[in-house]
C-alpha cells in the first residue's frame, strides 16, 4: 500500500506548473508523517489525518488482493484493537480529560491488549448505558489460532474475519461520530499533532485518504468487504 503525494510548490507556488506534477507514490510510515523532495528540489511534509485502525483495515484489505491471508487476518486483528483504542481516547476527551493524563495512564495497559478490551468495553457502557457487540466467539478462537497457532487461513476465511470486524467496528464508529463529537475531533487533532516534529519549522500540511472504514466519509455507504476489495484492485490497477 502506498500513497499518492504532489509537491505543494510545483501545485500552487510561484513557479506552479500548468499542468499538475505526477504524484510521488511513498511507503506508509508508522508515525504518519511525510516528507520527501520534488524533481526540483521542493520539500513537502504532509501528515496524513486517518487513524491508525482506518489504516490498517486497508492494509488488511490490500493483503486480501495480494494473497496474504495471515497477514490481512493480523491486520484486521490490529485494526480492531486500535479501533477500541480510539474509542477509550474518544471517549475519555469527551468527559473533558486531559491529554498528558490520557497519554500516561495509556502506556500502562499499552501492551496489553485484554486489559485495553477491558477498558473498551466498561467506557462503552460508562457511555451508552449497555455493553459493546464484541467479535463472536468462534472468530476469537479462528483469529487466536491464526495469530498464536500458524493458521494458514484460505481467502474465504479471511474475508468472513475481515467482514466480522467490519460489522463490529462501524456501527461504534457511527454513534462515536454522532454522540461523542466533541472526543472525536480532539483525538484526530492529538494525533495530528504528535505527528508533526516538536521542532518542525517549515509549512505542514494535511492529507485525508478514502479507506474502508472512514471517520471522514459522509456519504453513508458501507460497502461490503467483498465490494471495497473491487473498488481497491480497480483502483490499484491504475496505479
Amino acid at each position: 500500500m502506498r500513497l499518492p503525494f504532489t509537491c505543494m510548490k510545483c501545485t500552487f507556488g510561484e513557479d506552479a506548473n500548468s499542468h499538475p506534477p505526477y504524484p510521488k507514490y511513498v511507503e506508509l510510515r508508522d508515525d504518519g508523517r511525510y516528507e520527501f523532495t520534488c524533481e526540483k528540489g521542493h520539500t513537502t511534509v504532509t501528515v496524513l489525518q486517518e487513524q491508525k485502525f482506518e489504516v490498517l483495515f486497508d492494509l488488511g484489505a490490500y493483503a486480501v488482493l495480494d494473497g496474504y491471508y495471515r497477514e490481512a487476518v493480523a491486520s484486521f486483528t490490529s485494526s480492531l484493537e486500535r479501533f477500541n483504542e480510539f474509542f477509550i481516547k474518544a471517549c475519555l476527551f469527551e468527559d473533558g480529560l486531559e491529554e498528558s493524563l490520557i497519554t500516561e495512564s495509556w502506556k500502562k495497559v499499552s501492551s496489553q491488549s485484554e486489559r485495553q478490551l477491558g477498558a473498551f468495553i466498561f467506557l462503552y457502557l460508562k457511555c451508552f448505558s449497555e455493553s459493546p457487540s464484541l467479535l463472536r466467539q468462534k472468530q476469537i478462537q479462528f483469529r487466536n489460532e491464526v495469530i498464536h497457532k500458524g493458521k494458514i487461513p484460505s481467502r474465504e476465511e479471511a474475508v468472513k474475519y475481515g467482514q466480522e470486524v467490519l460489522d463490529t467496528i462501524r456501527p461504534i464508529l457511527r454513534r462515536v461520530k454522532a454522540d461523542l463529537p466533541s472526543g472525536v475531533e480532539k483525538t484526530v487533532l492529538h494525533h495530528l499533532m504528535n505527528s508533526r516534529k516538536a521542532d518542525e519549522s517549515q509549512p505542514v500540511g494535511t492529507m485525508s485518504i478514502a479507506t474502508i472504514v472512514s471517520l471522514n466519509d459522509g456519504t453513508g455507504k458501507e460497502p461490503t468487504l467483498e465490494e471495497a476489495l473491487s473498488e481497491k484492485r480497480w483502483w490499484r490497477d491504475r496505479w
